[in-house]
């Protein structure tokens, strides 16, 4: 059977060149509200949560996450820059958690104590399960710059998240 006489099971969609565009993500073109959390102002707390694809986490008290594809396909993805020192407060959510470094160096660190941790260099991964508390602060910015980048995906259309 040559290619073009192969049968498919799944369905198949044709998308447009103009639906397309409008689920691409620029970089520079994405925005966050300084205070999408509770906590992200406080000293030592302080970062830029950029939504990337998704509605956004469901928290009390958040902010309109401005995302950059509003989406409703099962995942949200978000990156995070931060200036070393700085990371969200211990925090829960209802499904998993994974990070992937992708500037700088970040500890995720878990644990209603915050008694574990592991140091993530760029493209190391760590995957947090749902309902263990976490949280992750940037330790080191990367060359050329003064914030790290971190990519972070919940699975899920309306992920809760609960500050501890």
């Amino acid at each position: 059977m040559t290619a073009v006489q192969q049968s498919y099971e799944m369905p198949i969609r044709e998308l447009g060149p103009q639906e397309m565009h409008s689920r691409v993500a620029r970089f520079k073109s994405l925005r966050y509200p300084p205070d999408r959390y509770p906590d992200s102002q406080l000293p030592g707390h302080a970062r830029r949560n950029y939504l990337v694809i998704g509605r956004g986490l469901v928290v009390a008290g958040g902010k309109d996450p401005m995302s950059a594809i509003p989406i409703d396909e099962g995942f949200q993805m978000s990156y995070v820059e931060a200036e070393p020192g700085n990371g969200p407060m211990l925090h829960n959510h209802d499904t998993n958690e994974t990070f992937v470094a992708i500037k700088g160096r970040w500890r995720v660190i878990w644990g209603l104590n915050e008694e574990h941790a592991v140091d993530l260099d760029p493209l190391d991964v760590c995957s947090v399960p749902a309902y263990v508390p976490r949280r992750f602060v940037n330790l080191e910015a990367g060359a050329g710059s003064t914030m790290g980048l971190l990519l972070a995906v919940q699975p899920g259309d309306a992920p809760n998240c609960e500050f501890m």
